[in-house]
């Protein structure tokens, strides 16, 4: 029995002119042109708003940052040499800021665990201008490449551990806050009223810079645009003790 073959589609439609046909062939051709380059563009381009991605999570322990903030060498690094040796290894990294150009080597250091620590670029610090601030940013933002650094401990040449390395280290991953020494001093006269508005007065703190930040504290500190520029302009050393604000005639930028 013959097998019946069934219609083209084109014949079960109704005849349709040579024009309309055209017209019909365009209108899909700009819509399907349309469409592709709209998943071309999206697919392209990140959307907008979108915060670039965070460094990616590390698949080892979460470890602690010792900060040093040093004139050359590390005075006291048989002490922290004995504090390390006790840790654990994968728990802790080391960075230090020293004078430009100074090396920590076997020669200018007898803990290995400075060995080669120095920052690759450093700037000379002036006690009480905002190049101690710079210093300390440098510091931060070196730390904050390895993406296992989750606290962050600054440190001056003449700090020591006080306890052992386990109790430390139990002790800041148990805290999720920063620790920052900060207090409101009203016989604090150092305070420029051309800080303002980027610095308000009531946000005028007195403490030590000594601290110990989380992750996402040392991000900010390192993503700070506009207050390193106000203490730049405002915070400059006068005579070998004595810190003192400048007022400045020109207008902040």
């Amino acid at each position: 029995m013959p097998v019946k073959r069934s219609a083209s589609v084109a014949a079960l439609l109704p005849p349709v002119g040579r024009r309309a046909r055209a017209r019909l062939c365009v209108r899909l051709a700009a819509s399907l042109s349309f469409l592709l380059l709209f998943v071309a563009l999206f697919r392209a381009q990140p959307l907008l708003g979108v915060p670039p991605a965070a460094p990616p999570p590390s698949e080892g322990p979460a470890k602690v940052a010792f900060l040093f903030l040093v004139r050359a060498g590390v005075p006291l690094d048989f002490l922290w040499d004995a504090f390390f040796r006790n840790g654990e290894e994968g728990r802790f990294s080391v960075y230090v800021h020293s004078a430009p150009g100074f090396q920590l080597d076997r020669t200018t250091t007898g803990s290995p665990y400075f060995y080669g620590r120095q920052l690759a670029r450093s700037v000379k610090v002036v006690w009480g201008e905002a190049t101690m601030v710079e210093a300390e940013r440098m510091l931060f933002a070196a730390a904050l490449q390895d993406p296992a650094n989750q606290r962050f401990v600054l440190l001056s040449d003449s700090c020591v551990p006080l306890y052992n390395f386990s109790s430390m280290y139990t002790y800041l991953m148990a805290s999720p806050k920063s620790f920052v020494d900060s207090f409101v001093d009203k016989t604090e006269k150092r305070y420029n009223q051309e800080m303002s508005p980027a610095i308000p007065k009531d946000k005028w703190r007195k403490g030590s810079q000594w601290v110990v930040l989380i992750r996402k504290h040392a991000e900010v500190v390192v993503g700070d645009k506009n207050l390193l520029k106000v203490f730049r302009r405002h915070c400059q050393i006068l005579g070998s003790m004595s810190l003192q604000l400048v007022e400045q005639k020109h207008e902040m930028s």
